[in-house]
Parts: structure tokens; sequence; C-alpha cells
């Protein structure tokens, strides 16, 4: 990889894809973060999380608003629109983990006899 912002966006995705495959959820990095989309539809995106398709996006300090809002009430949940736009839901990993295990995507690790 190139550039330093590649290798960051590298970063984050194999963060993700470690992170839920250690709790035993189906979690894949996309071959080429996307580049290849027009070949099949499932090369598109960076991670395919339980057959949802995850963009990861890091910034050094691009989203400091979004934790200042977060931070403001000690808010769950963050919804955001821009004008002529749909309302985006943001959530930390926490409450993700908690829909993701009450939604049934945890596999087992221990060896049933």
């Amino acid at each position: 990889m190139s550039s330093r912002n590649k290798r960051r966006g590298y970063e984050l995705e194999k963060e993700v894809q470690d992170f839920w495959q250690s709790l035993g959820v189906p979690c894949q990095r996309v071959l080429g973060s996307g580049a290849f989309k027009h070949y099949s539809s499932d090369l598109a995106g960076d991670v395919n999380l339980n057959g949802l398709l995850v963009e990861c996006k890091r910034r050094k300090d691009g989203f400091r608003e979004l934790y200042k809002w977060f931070a403001q009430d000690e808010a769950d949940v963050l919804v955001v629109r821009a004008d002529r736009m749909p309302r985006m839901y943001v959530i930390p990993e926490s409450l993700m983990v908690r829909f993701a295990s009450e939604m049934g995507w945890f596999k087992s690790t221990s060896k049933e006899k």
C-alpha cells in the first residue's frame, strides 16, 4: 500500500473484522475495499458483517462533532440528517454488540459433547 491513509483504512477494516470474528460473528474484509465492485456486488464496501455492507472511514479528527454530540447527554443513539438526505443513525460499538447479540448473530465457540 502506497499511502499512509490507505494503511490506516486497512487497519480500521482489519480491527472491525477481527473484533467481530472474535465474538463468533461472520465478518470478512472485502478484497480491495470496494475497488472491484464493478465485477461483483460481493466486492462492494469495506467489510461484510453478517451480510451487512459496512463502509469504514477513519480520520485524525474529522468526526470530532459526532463524539461531542454523543457526550452531550451521554446519548445512546445519534440521528443525523443533511438537508434533502435521509436520516442516519450512528451508534457506539457497545450498542451494536448488544443488537447483534439480541439478533442471534453470535456463534457458540464452546464444543458441545
